[in-house]
């Protein structure tokens, strides 16, 4: 059992305990599990919750409401998903339906790498998808290359490179949806340092915890 469904199951009993239920325990989490399936067309009340944050105790989690950790409006979003075609990425953001983002950003110590993980909640599943297509395939920027991101569904990575203020960078970043959610995993650092298997192992533990929570 992975420990985000131990989490999961933890909780149903304390709720069982707290609430007097004789209702046994695979019946509690079958139940549980059900509700959460059935209203995953739903918003989410607690965007962040729904970003995966179990990571190494060396990822370094930027303070919560700081500029690099906090909810996301319109504007904000599309100027993070790109800052040279912000009018752009905000029309296609209108036309897919958005609600709403949040983002939450991690440094890994003692290095120069840096992990962002972006959600965002769309019109709908099937516009969740129409935008992650538009992303993907919408034409690749310059040095930009794609990667597998199997046994993933639904998901697309690739690979940027850049030039920093440090010198020459690389970007491995993931795109996923799940449901009328989409993410974006960006993993961030010296070319050499980082491959597209850091970022897939991110990706997984992402695709988890969205399923966990019924998003699927």
């Amino acid at each position: 059992m992975s420990r985000s469904r131990q989490i999961v199951v933890a909780s149903v009993l304390t709720m069982v305990v707290l609430s007097g239920c004789d209702s046994n325990q695979s019946s509690s989490t079958t139940t549980t599990t059900a509700n959460r399936a059935a209203t995953s067309d739903a918003v989410p009340t607690n965007l962040r919750a729904t970003v995966f944050d179990r990571l190494p105790a060396n990822f370094i989690e930027e303070p919560v409401g700081s500029k690099s950790d906090g909810p996301l409006d319109l504007l904000a979003t599309a100027e993070a998903v790109d800052d040279q075609q912000t009018s752009e990425q905000e029309l296609l953001l209108r036309q897919n339906g958005f609600v709403g983002g949040y983002q939450r950003t991690w440094v890994v110590a003692g290095t120069a790498e840096l992990l962002i993980i972006r959600v965002q909640v769309m019109g709908s599943p099937a516009k969740a998808f129409d935008y992650f297509n538009l992303l993907t395939y919408g034409g690749k920027a310059s040095g930009q290359t794609s990667f597998s991101t199997a046994p993933l569904p639904e998901a697309s990575g690739f690979t940027r490179y850049f030039d920093g203020s440090t010198g020459p960078q690389v970007s491995q970043d993931v795109n996923l949806v799940q449901e009328r959610l989409f993410f974006h995993l960006i993993f961030t650092g010296p070319r050499g340092r980082i491959s597209p298997r850091d970022v897939l192992a991110i990706a997984e533990s992402q695709s988890a915890e969205a399923a966990d929570q019924g998003y699927r």
